[in-house]
């Protein structure tokens, strides 16, 4: 009766109708892996999502700023519009730092305007045009 039951109990455990734990570890093993490298992928885009938001966002902000400039020099003479740049200057926009700036070389007859926006002291847009001051005089620099 014993070699019937050894024989019995050897055929049970031969046939496999199940996983054992190291193949069940090693397909968590696997799978976590995969896993790790999509979130990997996911948080990667995301990161590049907000640098791209933070960089439009300071782009939108200098070209209202160039708008700006561009307003003034149709409207303004030289020396208000350097007076309204200081204030606006003084102002953030969104957490970001905006500069404006206007200024002529002696070999010039257009002034420059120039825009720089940035936040935490890292440049994120700069912005330069060309203004024809009609009813301004003459600044020196």
């Amino acid at each position: 009766m014993k070699s019937w039951y050894k024989k019995h109990v050897k055929d049970l455990l031969s046939e496999e109708k199940g996983m054992t734990l190291v193949e069940i570890l090693a397909s968590i093993l696997i799978l976590s892996l995969v896993v790790t490298t999509f979130l990997s992928f996911f948080i990667q885009a995301a990161k590049t999502n907000n640098q791209t938001d933070t960089v439009n966002e300071a782009t939108f902000i200098a070209q209202e700023s160039i708008e700006l400039l561009t307003y003034y020099s149709k409207t303004k003479s030289v020396e208000e519009a350097l007076k309204m740049i200081e204030t606006e200057n003084a102002k953030e926009k969104s957490g970001f730092k905006v500069e404006s700036n206007i200024f002529k070389k002696s070999d010039e007859t257009l002034y420059t305007g120039t825009v720089n926006v940035s936040k935490e002291g890292k440049a994120y847009a700069q912005m330069e045009t060309r203004l024809s001051f009609e009813t301004a005089k003459e600044i020196k620099y």
